[in-house]
């Protein structure tokens, strides 16, 4: 498998704080899943000196989350198709010039559906921005993979069986699924629904169940289960951390934890 940290390079960038680079690679990772929606602004020399801190690190940055910011409604009244397309239009070619290969529909916000609004109506707008996604990704080799989020987030696609109907609706070549171990439902059996879209299984996030915090010693019988699942479906591709520090650790001690938790339980 391949190992990633979530962060956002754009802010990085901006506070001086790039040199966390070759730290991330140090311990282990091969690449950062960045921030999209951060890189809608981003300058030409910005993307260049992003781009030279990654050469000089040896990560790349292959994969990106926050597609869409909340200020952008994909379901609902609000819901500008116009906007959608040339927000799309702008920001792919500029993460493309990172490098980004998958980009993360997750974007709780962007995808809340209002008070009263239809829900199969918001879920058929989804769909289509989904596919929207995918089109615009395609000239960039860039796929799109939908995240299930837990109802404190959001109230569109909280479950696996949900995203993976509405990948199978979208019925694009380059939608995928994104598989949360933090947003299952354990207490649902929701894990076991994992098996069914094995075929649609494009990229992973994991964290500590509960906590969310990044995987570290003692964790073991918390992630365990995550990795049985990845085992069952026959995945062998891209798992990023998207979780908090633990307070009184350095930066360095987290992601050396978790590379080692991971990538041992991977290997079990």
């Amino acid at each position: 498998m391949q190992y990633g940290i979530c962060l956002n390079l754009t802010e990085l960038l901006r506070v001086g704080e790039l040199k966390k680079l070759p730290k991330i690679s140090a311990a282990g990772f091969t690449y950062v899943e960045t921030n999209a929606a951060s890189c809608a602004d981003l300058e030409n020399d910005e993307t260049g000196a992003i781009k030279q801190a990654l050469e000089q690190s040896g990560l790349k940055c292959s994969r990106a989350c926050v597609l869409f910011p909340g200020t952008i409604k994909v379901v609902g009244p609000n819901a500008d198709n116009k906007l959608i397309k040339e927000y799309l239009g702008a920001l792919m070619p500029k993460l493309a010039a990172l490098g980004v290969e998958t980009v993360v529909f997750g974007s709780g916000g962007a995808r809340r559906i209002p008070d009263g609004f239809p829900y199969e109506q918001a879920f058929e707008q989804f769909c289509a921005c989904a596919r929207a996604v995918a089109e615009a990704g395609k000239v960039h080799g860039i796929k799109v993979a939908l995240e299930h989020l837990n109802p404190r987030e959001t109230n569109l696609l909280t479950t696996v069986g949900e995203t993976m109907k509405a990948v199978r609706r979208t019925n694009h070549p380059g939608c995928g699924l994104l598989f949360d171990y933090y947003h299952v439902d354990h207490s649902k059996g929701e894990l076991t629904e994992v098996f069914d879209g094995r075929d649609i299984l494009i990229h992973s996030h994991v964290a500590v169940p509960g906590s969310r915090l990044y995987p570290a010693p003692g964790d073991e019988d918390a992630i365990r289960p995550y990795f049985e699942v990845l085992r069952k479906c026959g995945y062998n591709g891209s798992v990023s951390v998207e979780a908090t520090l633990h307070e009184g650790k350095s930066f360095e001690e987290n992601l050396a934890s978790a590379f080692e938790l991971l990538s041992g339980l991977a290997g079990e």
